[in-house]
């Protein structure tokens, strides 16, 4: 059943696709959530306060497994922030919304309080002075 409504999938169908189980070998699985920090931020800052939001999370959220440490790892240069992911271990597939909407709320609000900055995407475009008439307008092209 999903959301109430049953689906039913031809056995043609499901032999030939490939199925993910969520429950074995085991119920528990990484979840993880990606963040992205202005360039100016300082990373051991950046890397402490995300594992203390984390760390507590698992420890306040019944479907975290406390006993697993989270994880902080810096992935990439992106085009508006140094991005980085969060693992936090689950009980099952099917709690990860549930943890990562407290981890997002609490890491919010903690990044506020220490002044680290989640950037807005932004593109710079660098657009060139107008020639004057009489020069040409594009090199090597006929002047105008």
């Amino acid at each position: 059943m999903l959301d109430d409504h049953q689906v039913i999938v031809p056995n043609s169908r499901l032999g030939d696709s490939i199925l993910v189980n969520y429950n074995l070998p085991s119920r528990r699985m990484w979840t993880r959530i990606d963040v992205g920090v202005h360039y100016g931020s300082d990373l051991g800052q950046v890397e402490d306060a995300v594992l203390d939001v984390a760390r507590a999370v698992a420890t306040d959220i019944p479907a975290a497994c406390a006993d697993e440490e989270p994880l902080v790892r810096f992935m990439a240069f992106g085009d508006s922030s140094i991005d980085l992911r969060v693992f936090i271990m689950i009980d099952e597939f099917g709690e990860q919304w549930r943890v990562r909407h407290e981890f997002i709320k609490r890491l919010h609000e903690r990044f506020a309080q220490e002044g680290i900055v989640i950037p807005f995407p932004i593109r710079t475009l660098h657009v060139p002075e107008p020639l004057p008439l009489g020069e040409r307008a594009i090199e090597g092209g006929p002047e105008t």
